[in-house]
C-alpha cells in the first residue's frame, strides 16, 4: 500500500482520498478545493463476459474505492474511485497499441459523435455510492496529415481512444456535450453530488469548526 499525502492538505479527523494515480484525477479533485491524500489501489480492469459497457465503468470505479478503503483503518474515511471509457459504435476505443492502431482509431473518430463514459464512486463506512456520466464528442473531418501529426507529440500513445480533450486533441474536437471533466476522467458534478450523499462536507466542516 502507497499514500502519497496532499502536502496542501489540512489534518483533519475526516480524511478523503482518491483510489488512483492519474495526474488528470488529482488535477481535477484539487479544482474542487477538496483537500485529500492519494492511495495506490490498483484492480484488475477486465470486462466480465457479456458485460455491458456502463456497468464495467461503474463496477470498475467501485472496486477501486473498496480497495482503496480496505486498505485503510479508521473512521471518518471516504474514498474516491474512477473509471472512463471511450464508446464507439457501441464498442471500447482502448488506449491504442501503436501508431497504425492510433491512426484507426482517430479515423474512426473523424467528422463522427462518439460517447464518454466515466464514472465515480464513493466508499465510506460500509456504503458505496456511484453514478455515470454520459458525455457526446464530435471531432471534425480529420486529415491523415494531422493524425500523423498528432501522433508525433506523443500525446496519442497512453490516452483511451488515442486522444486527450485536455491536451492538443482539443484542436479536433467541433462540440461536446456533457461534462468536460468526466471526458477528462472524472465528472465533478457527480462527485460533489455523491460526497454530499455520503456526508463528507458535513463531517468535514464539523472537524473545521471544532480545531
Amino acid at each position: 500500500m502507497t499514500i502519497h499525502v496532499n502536502p496542501y492538505a489540512n489534518p483533519l479527523p475526516c480524511r478523503l482520498f482518491l483510489a488512483s494515480s492519474s495526474p488528470r484525477r488529482q488535477e481535477l479533485m484539487a479544482q474542487l478545493n477538496l483537500e485529500f491524500s492519494i492511495i495506490n489501489a490498483p484492480v484488475e480492469e477486465v470486462a466480465l463476459p457479456n458485460e455491458s459497457p456502463q456497468s464495467y465503468v461503474k463496477r470498475i470505479a467501485i472496486e477501486k474505492a473498496l480497495d482503496g478503503f480496505n486498505k485503510l483503518a479508521g473512521k471518518a474515511i471516504w474514498v474516491v474511485g474512477g473509471d472512463t471509457a471511450v464508446l464507439f459504435n457501441g464498442k471500447v476505443l482502448g488506449k491504442p497499441k501503436n501508431q497504425a492502431d492510433a491512426a484507426s482509431m482517430l479515423n474512426k473518430l473523424s467528422g463522427q459523435t462518439h460517447e464518454v463514459l466515466s464514472a465515480v464512486a464513493v466508499a465510506f463506512d460500509g456504503e458505496v455510492f456511484c453514478a455515470l456520466n454520459t458525455t457526446t464528442v464530435t471531432f471534425k473531418s480529420l486529415t491523415e496529415a494531422e493524425i500523423t501529426q498528432y501522433w508525433h507529440s506523443g500525446e496519442p500513445a497512453d490516452k483511451a481512444a488515442g486522444y486527450a480533450i485536455q491536451g492538443l486533441g482539443a484542436q479536433f474536437i467541433s462540440h461536446i456535450n456533457g461534462s468536460y471533466s468526466a471526458v477528462m476522467g472524472l465528472p465533478l458534478f457527480e462527485l460533489h453530488a455523491l460526497l454530499t450523499q455520503a456526508g463528507y462536507f458535513t463531517a468535514h466542516n464539523s472537524a473545521k469548526t471544532h480545531l
